[in-house]
């Protein structure tokens, strides 16, 4: 299928499995049915979503968002400056100052590290993929941050891009499944991207910037849940169970962690 140019809004409402779908599933199929579609924007999602606009499509960053001007909203001229301001600024995300100039300093210093901002340049900025998947007969989505050659590059804001610590975040956070969800889509739409990159920016000063690419063994791990994540949403949409924790009701025997074994037997 064709790639879409549409609003990152239209995208989460399209048809499709997209990598944040597995991740619920991942969870239990009772949590993604429970959370699908009802998932409140936190304002680190805005600050996020922010930065991710900023450095990639900052010539349409103003449609989308605006600060709060500084006023005085006890005041009757307060009062008139944030109407008017309000009435203007229907249908865009608001930030304050702070925010505002949090995001800037973020975007900036991405997009003068030497190498993330050659990465970010000549390329194509959020597009909108589609596919089938064969094997389950089901509709599947991706959208990456950036497309250059043979790159797809994907932006992260984390509180620690040094690599000890951002290889734990990409593991918790599942980012072996992105980087073989989004290879495996973009090849099943025609596009040949060989390598996933991962730009990690911290969100305080000063901002540092660390670039990763995903490796085989990050990307096979990715392959092994991802697919399984499929299988089992497939197989809930059958059958229209979506079990909890475990597909079939079981006693579990609950041990020690295994820090409280160490302290309390072998110490």
């Amino acid at each position: 299928m064709k790639p879409e140019k549409m609003t990152n809004a239209e995208y989460h409402a399209a048809e499709g499995v997209s990598k944040s779908d597995l991740d619920l599933i991942h969870l239990s199929p009772a949590h993604f049915k429970a959370r699908k579609g009802n998932q409140l924007q936190t304002p680190a999602m805005l600050i996020g979503s922010a930065i991710h606009k900023l450095v990639l499509e900052p010539d349409d960053f103003g449609n989308e968002y605006t600060a709060v001007p500084e006023c005085d909203r006890r005041t009757k001229e307060g009062k008139a400056i944030y109407a008017e301001f309000m009435e203007k600024s229907a249908g865009k995300s608001l930030l304050t100052a702070q925010q505002l100039a949090d995001v800037s300093a973020v975007s900036d210093a991405v997009l003068n590290h030497s190498l993330a901002g050659k990465l970010l340049a000549g390329g194509q900025a959020e597009t909108s993929y589609f596919w089938h998947d064969e094997k389950n007969s089901l509709l599947c989505k991706c959208r990456p941050d950036y497309l250059k050659g043979r790159y797809c590059i994907d932006l992260k804001t984390t509180q620690s891009a040094r690599p000890e610590d951002f290889m734990k975040s990409a593991y918790n956070f599942r980012y072996h499944v992105q980087a073989y969800w989004y290879l495996k889509g973009l090849k099943a739409c025609g596009v040949n991207a060989e390598e996933f990159i991962f730009i990690a920016v911290e969100k305080e000063p000063p901002y540092a910037v660390c670039v990763y690419v995903a490796g085989e063994d990050f990307l096979r791990l990715g392959e092994k849940e991802a697919e399984k994540d499929l299988e089992t949403y497939r197989r809930c949409l059958e059958t229209g169970c979506w079990h909890g924790y475990d597909e079939e009701p079981a006693i579990h025997t609950l041990e020690l962690p295994a820090w409280v074994r160490k302290e309390a037997y072998y110490e």
